[in-house]
């Protein structure tokens, strides 16, 4: 278990939560499952499915976006990155403990 800081705003579209990793966290991205914070990307981990991702986006063959839209189309999943709002009023900041994994291996196989 992590600390993340998970961030709500106000939109034009109601209230919106994201996990934050910060202006600092390069290579780093959090994947939502139906819009809840589900898996945990760092491309300068050990970890075999990050070191396949790095190694698609160095190669210039893929995009994190790409990777995980291709992800997302064969599980039949609703996986996506959080986007910042563009007009957004902050409401709360808090650190929140979470569980989050890397993306399976057998998820990345053939892409």
């Amino acid at each position: 278990m992590a600390k993340y800081l998970q961030v709500s705003f106000y939109t034009l579209m109601g209230i919106k939560t994201i996990i934050n990793l910060g202006d600092f966290s390069y290579a780093e991205w959090i994947v939502y499952d139906n819009n809840v914070p589900k898996y945990h990307v760092n491309l300068y981990t050990e970890n075999e499915s990050d070191m396949t991702i790095n190694s698609l986006i160095n190669k210039g063959i893929e995009s994190i976006e790409t990777v995980i839209s291709k992800i997302s189309i064969k599980q039949e999943a609703n996986l996506h990155l959080a986007k910042m709002p563009l007009i957004r009023l902050t409401k709360k900041e808090e650190y929140v403990e979470l569980d989050l994994q890397p993306l399976p291996d057998s998820w990345l196989k053939n892409i």
